[in-house]
């Protein structure tokens, strides 16, 4: 399987790749975390401070699903519990959720080459093809424009 770019949706697909950026803490360094990477055949990358794809990335990711996601729920019930809110957050994050770095577009839009027009700035009208989305988890509603190009 092929790594995904760095612009490309979060997916636990792509976490399965050849590769794996990590850096360089003891927990990413110990035996049982060396044995699991030889188990799934995967090579250890370092990741590069500020450089495109760095392990900035992915800490940045990990950030927003602690703060903007995990934190909105009461109780963990458990791993199924945890693995259903890990999935839930992935289409959000990818499908929902605008991104600055990305001038506002989702990574699903650049992934799948969308591009939606944006609401000019001085429009006095509401688009109607507004779509929203309830994640009963979080209790976080989330909208979005329909038909994007």
């Amino acid at each position: 399987m092929e790594s995904q770019p760095a612009t490309g949706p979060l997916s636990l697909t792509a976490a399965l790749s050849k590769h794996i950026q990590r850096s360089g803490s003891k927990v990413f360094t110990g035996d049982a975390f060396a044995e699991l990477l030889k188990q799934w055949n995967i090579k250890p990358r370092f990741g590069a401070v500020g450089k495109h794809g760095s392990i900035a990335v992915t800490e940045r990711v990990i950030k927003t699903l602690k703060h903007e996601w995990l934190k909105r729920v009461a109780i963990i019930k458990g791993f199924d519990h945890l693995t259903l809110l890990c999935g839930e957050f992935e289409s959000w994050y990818n499908s929902w959720r605008p991104h600055m770095m990305l001038e506002g577009l989702r990574p699903d839009d650049l992934y799948d080459d969308r591009k939606p027009e944006k609401p000019k700035r001085d429009s006095k009208t509401v688009p109607c093809n507004i779509e929203r989305h309830v994640f009963q988890e979080t209790r976080l509603t989330a909208y979005r424009l329909k038909d994007a190009a």
